[in-house]
């Protein structure tokens, strides 16, 4: 039965993993044939077809005088008074996964059920991340702590990408206060037709090395490049695919460890397919993931990567839930540890051949678009199913 699914989305542009995700979620879920309609600030400048896009307004209180150490507060007002007076037809079941919508949309249609997706880890971690400080960052902080923790009371099921990701939560706030099922669904990709590529490593090929990611503090680029430092002149290449705030600093480390002639910046690339194709590792000591596209679209071509494990404090992410150390990548104990295991990738690059065709396997059979939308399927049919729940008749016409 066609059913009219929405999702909240705080943004369609292409420009992070998370709206990445949400564009390719839509996508697909109107390929199955459901009914789709998103809440967002934008459109990310494209036609969605059949899709029907609500557009709210995103005003920038950041710049005007004194409002911008509330601007999260003051969105989030005007992002309640936009949904209430928008037109919308009652859906039969919502996917959210931007904060400043949640209440506002449950409270317009309290019939309707919900899944809480949230794309971050914990929010309170996110936010520190930004590098915000005094006022701001409190308020900030605040303000998105009791979002998320009035989703996790209220929400019809709380969706996580892996176990990690339900473990930072419950240690977070507590066992007690997530109140609503907790449904754990991988994420899918979508993996190449192609087999893994024949890699040969030899003394008239440098070893190419491969970082994808938001330049920010917690992506950690900089502690890469400083890693590299040690190896100037050694038989390796970096290729850094992505933009953003820390451009600048990061070009100036470049020069600073005279690593120009190695290391190239080719900023933000729409088809990283390639790039990922024709790399060697990937280097990826994030601080801060949920489920990381980047790590397992490296996988997914045959490029295995190099991390760093959680230690819940200074690392907080799911990699050993994804990599088999040596089998299907490497996960450094710490940081010292990475230097160390990348140190010997330099100095012996065939122990790679193995791991590539390991890891492709792994993410085509754990981590498809086809098991992650069959997983929201049943569990949407169950919630639909529940006594007391009707389809609503925008959808029944």
């Amino acid at each position: 039965m066609l059913r009219h699914i929405r999702v909240l989305a705080g943004s369609l542009e292409p420009t992070a993993g998370s709206h990445i995700y949400n564009r390719e979620l839509i996508r697909r879920l109107a390929d199955r044939g459901n009914r789709v309609s998103v809440v967002s600030f934008d459109d990310g400048d494209e036609d969605w077809g059949d899709v029907e896009v609500t557009c709210l307004p995103r005003r920038d209180w950041a710049a005007i005088p004194g409002a911008w150490r509330f601007a999260a507060t003051l969105q989030g007002l005007q992002s309640r008074r936009d949904i209430s007076s928008a037109t919308l037809a009652e859906p039969d079941v919502v996917i959210a996964t931007e904060h400043l919508f949640l209440k506002a949309h449950a409270r317009r249609f309290p019939r309707t059920p919900w899944l809480y997706l949230a794309h971050s880890l914990v929010i309170a971690h996110e936010i520190d991340s930004y590098g915000m400080t005094g006022l701001q960052h409190r308020l900030t902080r605040n303000f998105y702590i009791k979002q998320q923790m009035w989703a996790l009371r209220h929400s019809s099921t709380i969706v996580r990408f892996n176990q990690s990701a339900t473990n930072a939560l419950q240690e977070f706030y507590g066992a007690t206060a997530l109140r609503s099922p907790i449904l754990i669904n991988p994420t899918g990709i979508d993996s190449p037709e192609t087999p893994v590529r024949e890699r040969r490593y030899n003394s008239e090929r440098p070893l190419r090395l491969l970082f994808v990611g938001r330049l920010v503090a917690s992506k950690n680029l900089h502690f890469v490049l400083q890693s590299l430092s040690n190896y100037r002149g050694a038989n390796w290449t970096l290729d850094v695919v992505g933009d953003g705030p820390e451009l600048g600093d990061c070009r100036q480390l470049i020069g600073q460890f005279q690593l120009d002639s190695q290391v190239t910046l080719h900023g933000h690339q729409s088809n990283t397919a390639e790039w990922y194709g024709n790399a060697d590792l990937l280097l990826f000591p994030s601080k801060l993931e949920n489920m990381p596209l980047v790590l397992l679209e490296s996988m997914a071509h045959g490029t295995p990567a190099l991390v760093i494990r959680e230690d819940g404090e200074r690392y907080r992410v799911p990699f050993s839930e994804v990599i088999e150390d040596n089998v299907t990548g490497f996960i450094a104990d710490d940081e010292n540890d990475f230097v160390r295991r990348l140190t010997d990738v330099i100095a012996q690059p065939a122990q790679l051949s193995d791991l590539s065709s390991n890891a492709q396997a792994l993410v085509r059979e754990n981590y498809t678009w086809n098991q992650h939308l069959n997983c929201f399927d049943k569990h949407i049919d169950k919630l639909l199913g529940q006594p007391g729940r009707q389809l609503s008749a925008s959808t029944r016409t």
